[in-house]
């Protein structure tokens, strides 16, 4: 992102990648939104929020305006989570080959 800058703020990489987040995370699916409320990144009405909505891509831009207002060390597990939930693609599409996320 941004080749590493560190003053790169956290809510750009939705803004830049917006699109396609909204049509390639599986939200719901994967474990990812499950996986974010177990490490706190979300709390529960978030995560019902996001799972009561009717389509993948509504899903995922519930979740994104969510994560927008999240603090750098959330968007990190946020990052983090979509290793673990086999959203690896995403997390390089996101972050850049070398996976840099000096995000503040």
């Amino acid at each position: 992102m941004k080749g590493c800058d560190s003053g790169f703020e956290h809510t750009s990489w939705i803004r830049e990648h917006y699109v396609f987040l909204a049509e390639n995370l599986d939200s719901v699916f994967s474990g990812l939104v499950t996986y974010l409320y177990q490490n706190e990144v979300i709390d529960a009405t978030e995560r019902d929020h996001v799972t009561t909505e009717r389509t993948s891509v509504k899903q995922n831009e519930r979740l994104l305006s969510i994560l927008a207002r999240k603090s750098s060390e959330q968007i990190q597990l946020f990052f983090n989570a979509l290793d673990v939930t086999g959203q690896t693609y995403v997390r390089n599409k996101i972050t850049g080959p070398r996976g840099c996320t000096a995000i503040t």
